[in-house]
C-alpha cells in the first residue's frame, strides 16, 4: 500500500499541475484537494500549485479553470490554498467586497446553500464579516432551507441532506449569536438519523446510499455539534476504502476529493478517540 502523497503526485500533469482522476485539465478544485491531502500528510502546496492559483485570479476573484468564469467556489478554493501555504491573499478587501456583493442582493440571499457556504468560508479566511442586514438575510435563507424535523436543503423546497446540513451548521456557528447556536443544535437529530448503524453516514436518513463525501460532511456536522458517535465504526468503514495506489474511493478509482474526505474523517475519528493523528 503506497502513501496518499504518492497518489497526489500521480495526479500531476506534465506541467506539474493537479488534475482530478475523472477530468482532463487542471482546476482549482483538484489543486485545493491535492494540497489538502499533502497538508494532512505533512507537507503542503507545491510551487506549481501556487502558480496555478495566481493564474486563476481575474480582478477581485478566481475562476475554477484558467479562462473560466469567476465563481464563489473557485474563490474559496484559492483562498484556502493561500491559507494552507501561509501566504497573504492579494487585495483581500477587494475580494471580500466581491464575495459580499454576490451573496446578498437587494436584501436577500442570491445564491444556493453551496455558494453561500463558499462565500462565508471565504469571508472567514479573510477575517471579514457581512453587515448586519446581510447577516439577517442569511439567517432568513437558512430558515427557509430547514426542514420541519431539522436538516437543511440546497434551496428552499428541496429535500434536506447531510451536505447542506453541515453547511448550515457551520454558517450558523459563524454567525455566532445565541439564537444561531440554538438553531444549529436543532439539526442534531437529522445528523443522527443519517447513521446506518454499520459505520456509514448516509446522505439522507431514508436513502441507503452513502459515500466518503457523505461520511465527511456527516463527521464534520457531528464534530461541530459535539454529538456522541460510534467513531470506531466510522473510522473502520473509511479505512476499508483505501486503495493500493495510496488514494481512497468508495468505488473503484481513487480521487483527490475522496482521498481528502477519507483523511479528514480519519483525523476526526482519531482525535475523538484520543488516538495519535
Amino acid at each position: 500500500m503506497t502513501e496518499p502523497a504518492s497518489f497526489v503526485g500521480r495526479c500531476r500533469d506534465s506541467a506539474g499541475l493537479l488534475v482530478e482522476t475523472d477530468e482532463d485539465r487542471p482546476s482549482l478544485e483538484a489543486t485545493r484537494f491535492g494540497a489538502e491531502v499533502l497538508a494532512l500528510t505533512g507537507s503542503g502546496p507545491e510551487a506549481a500549485d501556487l502558480g496555478f492559483v495566481a493564474g486563476a485570479r481575474r480582478g477581485p476573484a478566481y475562476a475554477m479553470h484558467r479562462g473560466g468564469e469567476l465563481s464563489l467556489g473557485a474563490t474559496y478554493y484559492a483562498l484556502r490554498l493561500h491559507e494552507l501555504a501561509g501566504i497573504a491573499v492579494p487585495a483581500p478587501a477587494e475580494t471580500g467586497a466581491w464575495v459580499a456583493s454576490i451573496l446578498v442582493r437587494d436584501g436577500s440571499v442570491g445564491v444556493d446553500m453551496d455558494d453561500l457556504f463558499y462565500g462565508i468560508r471565504s469571508l472567514l479566511i479573510l477575517a471579514l464579516r457581512l453587515d448586519r442586514p446581510a447577516e439577517d438575510a442569511v439567517r432568513e435563507f437558512l430558515g427557509r432551507c430547514t426542514a420541519d424535523g431539522g436538516g437543511c436543503a440546497l434551496e428552499p423546497g428541496h429535500s434536506a441532506d447531510i451536505e447542506r446540513t453541515y453547511c448550515a451548521v457551520a454558517i450558523l456557528q459563524w454567525l455566532g449569536a445565541d439564537d444561531d447556536q440554538l438553531a444549529a443544535q436543532r439539526h442534531a437529530g437529522f445528523a443522527t438519523a443519517c447513521d446506518d448503524g454499520r459505520g456509514h453516514i448516509k446522505m439522507r436518513p431514508a436513502e441507503p446510499a452513502w459515500s466518503l463525501a457523505s461520511a465527511y460532511w456527516g463527521a464534520r456536522t457531528v464534530q461541530l455539534l459535539g454529538l456522541p458517535w460510534r467513531w470506531e465504526a466510522l473510522g473502520s468503514a473509511v479505512r476499508e476504502c483505501a486503495r493500493p495506489d495510496g488514494g481512497y474511493s468508495a468505488h473503484d478509482e481513487s480521487t483527490l476529493w475522496e482521498t481528502y474526505c477519507a483523511l479528514r474523517v480519519r483525523r476526526i475519528t482519531a482525535v475523538r478517540q484520543g488516538q495519535p493523528t
